[in-house]
């Protein structure tokens, strides 16, 4: 039983011949089979958008469909991600501010004050906000007061656009500066600026980003945002950070860095869809309009100026009833014919929906906050940055294009719904030289039809057409009004709830193969290790992501699988395996009922608790009583029917945690999510993925015959660390303790 450090070759050398010494001494029981786990562990509260009616059918990006259900700072909540900080300064805002709220925080105890920034503050809308200072709590106005700073004072978590600048101290839950950012980021969605205490460790350190930033906002260093920044999450894999100034041809480090074939950062082209439901080939709804794209300021604008037919889709704007189509059999089918000239407008994190009289003048003009969504990203296609996704460069292909024949390069692009994207390159440029967009297949992702369209009639922007960006603003400055739009509720997604809407775009496993190809001068591709299934020796073995592998065998004997799982974490905090019935990505099943979880949570001191649960979807709500009522409804897993032989240890940044679950027969595969926080709080969680076990192989026929419980440790040759681990069962018989040195 053994933890050594990654780096330490010969220690991890050492440590697998002691194990092999002690384990060939044993003959059944789990010890030697966790040991092999240990050593794994050595060697490596916004809500809905309230989008017109009219621009719902025209929100065509990739996960455009969760954001426009849910509401933009929701979706990334919903698809495990949040907005990045801020560091540097570490001051707040020199502008108006109307004053504070004050309001006891549920989940953190103590008082949380929250100052109001902003000239659009009224005492009215003041009072309505502090109302609902945190979900349902009250809070106390304080008009033209100002939070107090103090000795404790972190930071401040900056949300609704800066508007709203909470006080953020150091505290038990949260205490280091990477903790009070991590739940700014996680809970909030918020962007932390430094203050206090974290401002000098800012200046001491440089910057204290590196310590919380992960790949899911990639190249956010702190500071301004540097052009380049990609959304967190899965939305990342299609989209910009907000809060970038915008992308570049030449963007370092990345994998289509100077290639031909992303799309061009400044072009306007005409864009016809048409969607198609599932197994058929019939057109239920099209569009035709205009989309223009400043993608190095990172500006989008989308005119759209004719629809016809039936638009299929959980979370479409409402519908008039005499629209209402009652024959599909979708959970909502809308006749969308005869709508009126609108525009979209996209720059950064504010997009504006625009209205048009029959004169050709605003009619209504609305705006919302869309967080850390920014505009599509030009190489989103080839690479597989981002969560939840991966790439399958295709090669060139003859397709019919506006009835013509043309060779184009495709790629297909996954996405977190386990669907894909092509996406149709010109091969041969035109007298431009450009290598122009030309078709997009894009699947439903489980919210309605997949639809496919063409742009044609493209050609590059100048500089001097910006202001068609800008209608906006121009339209304000003459006197109009383009107010914010309202969000409202805090309902968990869809997904399990609703019924799930087929996509002929679904991922088949025989055919699909991640191949990153982008025709970069540049960037040159790490080289491609032989899979699992290639070598035959990781059988019941999964890299789930990026620092987390699950490793699993059956027991005859008993008749249980045994599941481990190693995970990297800087500092502890709560991780979960939770088991779903069927390979759909959902956190409870569809139609309703509780999932099932397996959940470690570690105290003060970093010791960690195994529990066994019902994995409720209430809890999906951010909610402090569906908290409590999860944590309530969790049995130890020592007590638990069907579980035996547990295991928890944390030690230099790694988690191992490990249990066996019975079966009657021995399971063809098991479906499973993981998951972790940002701390032990029970929160939303900062690193989530499903994933799948098959063939599952049978456990070496090695046992310790007398350790039900073992508690082992092993001397690190580099630094002297001990890492403890204890392992709890439900046999009662005397625990012995196993200590075994890497020599």
């Amino acid at each position: 039983l053994a933890q050594a450090q990654a780096t330490a070759q010969k220690a991890i050398v050492r440590s697998m011949l002691a194990a092999s010494r002690y384990t060939m001494a044993c003959r059944r029981s789990l010890c030697a089979w966790y040991a092999r786990a240990i050593l794994l562990g050595a060697c490596a509260s916004a809500g809905i958008a309230d989008v017109p009616e009219a621009f719902s059918t025209k929100l065509r990006c990739p996960f455009a469909k969760v954001w426009l259900k849910h509401g933009p700072h929701r979706a990334a909540e919903m698809l495990g991600l949040g907005v990045p900080h801020s560091y540097g300064t570490g001051r707040r805002l020199d502008e108006t501010i109307w004053g504070t709220c004050t309001y006891t925080n549920p989940f953190a105890g103590g008082d949380t004050c929250m100052e109001l920034h902003g000239a659009s503050w009224t005492d009215d809308t003041a009072a309505e906000r502090c109302a609902n200072a945190m979900g349902s709590v009250a809070g106390t106005l304080a008009k033209d007061g100002r939070c107090t700073i103090s000795s404790e004072t972190a930071g401040w978590c900056s949300t609704a656009g800066g508007s709203e600048m909470t006080h953020t101290v150091l505290s038990n839950s949260a205490s280091t500066c990477e903790a009070a950012a991590s739940a700014c980021v996680t809970w909030s969605q918020g962007i932390f600026v430094v203050a206090g205490q974290c401002a000098e460790e800012d200046d001491r350190q440089g910057n204290i980003s590196d310590a919380v930033q992960s790949d899911d906002w990639s190249g956010f260093s702190g500071g301004e945002t540097p052009a380049c920044s990609i959304a967190p999450g899965p939305i990342g894999a299609a989209h910009q950070l907000a809060q970038s100034p915008g992308y570049s041809i030449n963007c370092n480090n990345t994998p289509a860095q100077q290639s031909p074939y992303m799309w061009p950062l400044r072009w306007t082209a005409n864009v016809e869809a048409k969607s198609l439901g599932y197994q058929t080939d019939e057109v239920q709804y099209e569009s035709r309009g205009r989309v223009w794209y400043m993608l190095d300021k990172n500006w989008k604008r989308f005119d759209t100026w004719y629809e016809r037919g039936v638009q299929r889709a959980i979370g479409q704007s409402p519908c008039e009833k005499d629209n209402v189509d009652t024959s599909s059999t979708a959970a909502l089918a809308c006749n969308r014919s005869g709508s009126a000239n609108s525009t979209m407008l996209h720059r950064g994190s504010k997009m504006v929906f625009i209205d048009w009289a029959q004169d050709g003048t605003i009619s209504n003009c609305t705006w919302l906050d869309m967080g850390p969504i920014g505009n599509i990203r030009p190489d989103w296609f080839m690479d597989n940055r981002g969560a939840s996704t991966s790439v399958q460069y295709l090669g060139n292909s003859h397709v019919y294009y506006l009835g013509e024949p043309r060779l184009v390069k495709q790629w297909r692009k996954k996405d977190f719904a386990n669907q894909y994207f092509t996406m149709s390159m010109q091969a041969n440029p035109g007298p431009d030289g450009t290598h122009w967009p030309l078709i997009l297949n894009v699947p439903g992702e489980g919210f309605g039809d997949d639809f496919l369209q063409h742009y044609y009639g493209h050609r590059h922007l100048e500089e001097s057409e910006a202001d068609a960006f800008l209608l906006d603003e121009i339209f304000v400055a003459s006197g109009g009004s383009c107010p914010q739009s309202a969000s409202s509720g805090t309902d968990g997604p869809p997904t399990g709830q609703a019924e799930h809407v087929p996509s002929n775009l679904e991922v088949e496993e025989v055919s699909w193969r991640e191949i990153v190809y982008t025709a970069s001068p540049v960037w040159t591709p790490p080289e491609v290790e032989p899979s699992s299934m290639e070598t035959g020796s990781q059988r019941g073995s999964v890299e789930v992501t990026a620092g987390v592998h699950v490793d699993t065998c059956w027991d005859a004997q008993v008749g249980s699988v045994r599941i481990a799982m190693r995970l990297s974490l800087a500092t502890p905090a709560w991780a979960a395996i939770a088991f779903r019935e069927t390979e759909e990505c959902l956190m409870t099943p569809r139609g309703g009922g509780d999932g099932e979880v397996v959940f470690a949570q570690p105290d003060n001191d970093g010791n960690y608790a195994m529990s066994f649960g019902a994995l409720p979807p209430s809890l999906k709500v951010f909610n402090a009583d569906a908290t409590s009522e999860f944590e309530d409804g969790l049995t130890p897993i020592v007590d638990a029917e069907g579980f035996d032989n547990s295991l928890a240890s944390y030690s230099n940044g790694h988690l191992v945690i490990g249990f066996a679950r019975s079966y009657d027969t021995k399971p063809s595969a098991l479906h499973l999510t993981m998951a972790s926080g940002i701390d032990a709080k029970v929160s939303y969680h900062s690193t989530r993925e499903c994933f799948e076990v098959t063939d599952i192989p049978e456990c070496s026929a090695l046992a310790c015959l007398a350790c039900p419980a073992c508690d082992a440790s092993l001397a690190s040759e580099q630094n002297g660390e001990q890492a403890d681990v204890t392992m709890s069962s439900s046999d009662t018989r005397t625990q012995e303790d196993v200590t075994m040195s890497s020599s």
